[in-house]
Parts: C-alpha cells; structure tokens; sequence
C-alpha cells in the first residue's frame, strides 16, 4: 500500500507539469479521438477545476485488483494505492458534501435484462453530469435515499436516463452511489435502472471533450491514465459495460435520447438495439463512420434530439412506439425549461437543467405512482405534469 500526502505547493507543481504536458501531447494523449477532440480554448473561460477527492479507480491488471484514490487528508491531500480483493470494504468520499460511503466490489456483473414489469412507484431523472449534490437532494427528497445514503426506496424503482459524466466534478462520486445502491435495491425487490447516455459512450469511447481539468489532473498524480477509469479492465468500466441504452418498463420506453422516426422499424428488438450499441463501446471506427452509426452516431438512440425538439409529426411518432410495442418514450439528453409531455402525452422530457437549479436549492424530477406521472421536488411535493 502506498500512501503519499501533498500540499497546495505539490498541487501547483503538478498543474504546471500538466499544463506543459498538454503542450506536448504528451504520454496520455487525451486529443485521441478524431471526431470530438478535447477543446481547451472554448473551456477555458468557464472550467477552473483542480485537483481534488478522487476514486476508487479500480482496475484489473495482471491478476491483482489495484485500488487508486486521492483523498482530501486536513489541508493536504492523501493518494493511496494498493491491491484489494473483492471481500475489502471500500469508501468514496465527497469533497463538496463533507460525506462517505462504503461499498462492496460485485462478485459477479452480467448485462442486465432490459424488460421489466410496471413498478407502482418510480422516480426518474436523467443528465445529472457529475453533480452530486443535486442527485443527493432529489433522492433524499423523494425518499429514495435515507440520510446516509442508502436505499429507502423499497420496492420502487428509480431510473437514471444517461449522462453521469461530463461538466461536474463529481461524477466518480454518482458513479459510485449507483453502484452501491443498485445491490441495496434489489435486497428490498426494488431496482435501479443506469440507462447509458451519449457521455458515457463518449469517456469509454475516449472523446473527452466535456471532462473537467480535475479529472487529466488527478490522473496525472495517480499515475492512472485517464483512458484506464473507465475501460473494459476497469471495474466502472465493466459495470458500465453491462448497461443497456433503452429499456422497456411496463409499455413505457426509456432512453437518452430518443428513437428517431428514420430508425428501422420492425426489424430489431430492444435487446438487439442493447446488444447493438454494447458492441460498439470498444469498436474502432473509422473517421466520420462513427456519426453515421445508426447505433452510436447523431441520429441514435443516444444522441437524437428530434423528438424533444418537435421536429417530427404525430404519426411518425406513433408508428416508432407500435414497433416498438410502447405508449410512452421518456427521454433526457435535450434541455427543456420545465419536465412536461409533448405530442399528445406520446413523449415526456425530463431534462431540466440540474446545475442551475440545485445553485438555487432546487431539484426536480419525473415521478411514477398509482398509474400517473407527476413531477416531484427536492421537498417531495409533487406537483401535475402537463
């Protein structure tokens, strides 16, 4: 085990070495991927994230599980570095909430089914991009989570649609409550639902244009490349792995972004769509052919913004919910100024913006129960959707 302690004069050392670093694209090339590179001059005016509370990055490599972290240690910060087994009790701390938790590595992860019986309640919500506050406040709020963080939901479900990542300097942090609340939830007979977002295809995929500075930084410090938290030898990077990207719950569709009305229709399943976009997380596509991909490219499931944006007519609507034998899509990816139905109640977007709205100490998100949606906030007022 390795523990080193370093102070705001190390920190500062550091920074310069990864400014010079950046300069030289030099040993983590984080410019590698051809279609989205990693733009520092439209960031820089807004991202002036540091180092900071980090992990655990777990990893497999040559039989061991190694466990990386930086944790926040009086004014200093602690790195710790060692090889766990799974029976190890393991602890994520969160800077901005002065909390932890404990947890568990899975013995087991397998792709999860992506067919579910109607629940009687649910709590929905998508895009909450690293901000662990936020997704605090609602979870608690909705009584889906005690104080401590664990699951007080019993048997209801909470469904997250995508895009943990990016933008907030918290994400490992949501990563990991998931994780420990998926094993909590099925313990009750509940269940959490992670449905895979365009940002996480992106960080496994390794477009890392929305990741903050924090992250390049700590992973410099870590002596972990950043393209490591999250790749198919990674623990995250597994679990990730054995998500879907649309479910099906009761005739209730759920996904990121949306399925077009130029998606073939009748023709795959949900579970082929699954297995699909699985395949190509570690696929190398050849420039420009992966915006094409009907699975991962810009008119996907992951990325297609049509439906929120009302480009489309109600029957084109109606026609890609029969092949798909649903009466609803529930989507995120696109912002929209309130949770609300859209084409005669056929589309609910959920995508408010999280960020603004926990600055003002507000949360809000889709719930489920007796058969009707309404919104739900941070308070636990519910409220009618319309």
């Amino acid at each position: 085990m390795s523990n080193i302690k370093f102070t705001t004069t190390f920190a500062i050392t550091v920074l310069v070495v990864w400014i010079v670093f950046l300069k030289a694209e030099g040993r983590q090339n984080i410019f590698s991927f051809s279609e989205n590179k990693f733009n520092t001059e439209k960031r820089k005016d807004y991202d002036t994230s540091k180092q900071g509370s980090d992990g655990p990055i777990i990893v497999y490599e040559n039989g061991d599980i190694k466990s990386y972290s930086i944790v926040a240690f009086d004014t200093a910060f602690k790195i710790s570095k060692r090889v766990i087994t799974k029976a190890d009790s393991l602890f994520c701390y969160v800077d901005e909430t002065g909390q932890k938790f404990g947890f568990q590595l899975k013995d087991t992860i397998k792709c999860e089914i992506d067919t579910f019986a109607l629940p009687d309640k649910m709590l929905i919500i998508s895009d909450i991009h690293g901000n662990f506050k936020g997704l605090q406040m609602i979870l608690t709020g909705a009584g889906v989570l005690n104080n401590n963080l664990n699951w007080f939901f019993g048997k209801g479900h909470l469904v997250i649609e995508g895009d943990f990542f990016d933008r907030g300097i918290n994400v490992t942090e949501c990563l990991w409550l998931i994780y420990k609340l998926e094993k909590e939830a099925e313990k009750c007979g509940g269940k959490v639902h992670l449905i895979l977002g365009n940002h996480e295809i992106m960080n496994m995929k390794g477009s890392y244009r929305d990741v903050r500075y924090k992250y390049f930084i700590n992973s410099i410090i870590l002596d972990l490349n950043y393209k490591n938290w999250y790749s198919s030898d990674s623990e995250l990077g597994r679990w990730l792995r054995s998500k879907n990207s649309i479910e099906k719950i009761g005739n209730f569709l759920f996904l990121h972004g949306g399925i077009s009305k130029d998606f073939p229709k009748g023709i795959l399943s949900i579970t082929e769509i699954n297995d699909s976009i699985r395949a190509g997380i570690d696929k190398n596509f050849s420039k420009g052919e992966l915006s094409k991909n009907i699975f991962l490219g810009n008119s996907g499931p992951l990325w297609y913004r049509g439906l929120v944006k009302e480009t489309e007519n109600l029957e084109e609507i109606e026609q890609t919910l029969k092949s798909l034998n649903a009466v609803k899509m529930i989507l995120g990816h696109t912002i929209v100024d309130k949770i609300k139905y859209l084409y005669k109640e056929y589309i609910i977007a959920v995508n408010v913006d999280h960020q603004i709205n926990t600055d003002k100490g507000l949360m809000l998100a889709l719930w489920f129960e007796n058969n009707t949606f309404s919104i739900i906030d941070a308070e636990g007022n519910k409220t009618d959707l319309k």
